[in-house]
């Protein structure tokens, strides 16, 4: 974990965008090996719904996650933007094919609703977090949102070089995480 001092969020973004961007493939593929580790050896395995994502621009890969869990038994989704900006869950199942949303996020074909408030357990994307649980991601707000209302554990699915002392600018309508891996 790295003791970073940035003093704007824009400015943080850049930077962790760029450090993400630098990531050789082999090092996302161990790196993402780890966090998969960790989740094997955590109390997160016991829980039936899930919510992660589909990794993008070398975001920590979900993939291994995703295969363990569908072949649990375990139900899964993935976050989707509607047409009104809203985030919703999309359960995923075993050979689904998938598609590109407007963003270059693979979502699945077959939009298969999940209600969000059945899922127990959301690994969360970003740019940067900090030990207090605070999260920094793309700027439009999609996850707090989303989170604001439900009672489940919300987990950084991150490389550790993305928790840093303290996140800029944080403000009361920024969701905490409330567990890292």
């Amino acid at each position: 974990m790295d003791i970073l001092d940035i003093s704007s969020k824009k400015a943080l973004r850049l930077y962790m965008k760029r450090r993400r961007e630098e990531l050789h493939p082999t090092q996302v593929i161990e790196y993402s090996l780890e966090l998969f580790n960790r989740f094997l050896v955590s109390d997160l395995i016991n829980y039936k719904n899930y919510m992660t994502y589909l990794p993008i621009k070398n975001e920590a890969d979900t993939s291994q996650l995703i295969n363990y869990l569908l072949d649990e038994g375990k139900n899964v989704s993935v976050p989707f933007i509607d047409e009104n900006k809203k985030l919703i869950p999309l359960q995923i199942k075993r050979n689904i094919l998938y598609e590109k949303d407007s963003f270059g996020i693979q979502i699945p074909k077959e939009k298969i609703l999940f209600p969000p408030e059945k899922l127990e357990v959301i690994f969360v994307p970003g740019l940067a977090f900090d030990f207090q649980g605070n999260r920094i991601g793309y700027g439009k707000g999609y996850y707090d949102v989303f989170l604001r209302d439900l009672d489940c554990i919300t987990c950084a699915w991150c490389y550790d070089f993305q928790i840093i002392k303290k996140l800029p600018d944080v403000s009361l309508n920024d969701v905490k995480i409330k567990r890292f891996l």
